[in-house]
């Protein structure tokens, strides 16, 4: 198992330890201080990237839901406000790309130097986690106002989760997203216009490589309603 999450969120966290936790090491693997100062710089620029792709991401819904509100809402519904973009910020000074590889980088270094041990290693987070993983997800689901469910889930440190949904007079179940973080949100307008409308999901977890692992999950049902 990898000792780098593969959720974002988590790699933040484990970025962060990391960063942290490497000056108190840097002589004992004779790390310059500029080695140090860049993983530094690398964990503010891992933040700002994953966190302004999660802006631009709720600004995408937002401006789906203004669309669809827009164009296909029954007669009278009132004009929606536009949507208003999110602040990411600036980029921190001195970014570089290809974060990962570089700590990937260090970490082998780390590893080859005499003065390493397993202590040091599960302090620093590079040691692979000794955590099972459960052969498929829980999905839970609740309904929100104008048509919306909110699905969340537990990733476990896996690559990707599909979710497939199955609605209305629908038979089969089809693909509806493919998601790396939880929650997702089904902004789907209903199939028959402004009535509610039963929704069931499930879903399952993607390798690196596209390909499922593991069980779909228990399905779970839900009420869309206005």
């Amino acid at each position: 198992m990898d000792y780098l999450p593969t959720r974002l969120g988590d790699l933040i966290v484990w970025m962060a330890n990391f960063a942290s936790k490497l000056p108190g090491y840097a002589s004992t693997f004779g790390l310059s201080a500029a080695e140090v100062a860049q993983v530094a710089t690398d964990r503010a620029v891992l933040e700002f990237a994953i966190n302004g792709a999660r802006i631009r991401q709720t600004d995408a819904q937002e401006w789906v839901q203004f669309r669809e509100t827009v164009l296909f809402a029954p007669l009278g519904t009132p004009m929606p406000s536009l949507p208003t973009p999110g602040n990411v910020g600036a980029l921190p000074t001195g970014a570089l790309a290809s974060i990962v590889p570089r700590v990937r980088a260090l970490v082998q270094r780390l590893k080859a130097h005499p003065n390493y041990t397993t202590a040091i290693g599960e302090d620093l987070g590079i040691e692979p986690p000794s955590v099972s993983q459960p052969d498929r997800p829980t999905l839970r689901a609740r309904a929100e106002t104008n048509f919306r469910v909110r699905l969340t889930f537990t990733m476990y440190r896996m690559p990707m989760l599909e979710i497939q949904s199955r609605r209305g007079s629908e038979t089969e179940f089809t693909t509806i997203a493919f998601d790396t973080s939880s929650p997702y949100v089904d902004g789907r307008e209903p199939l028959e216009a402004g009535k509610p409308e039963v929704r069931e999901y499930r879903a399952r977890y993607i390798d690196r490589n596209d390909q499922p692992i593991g069980d779909w999950s228990d399905v779970v049902s839900v009420t869309a309603k206005p």
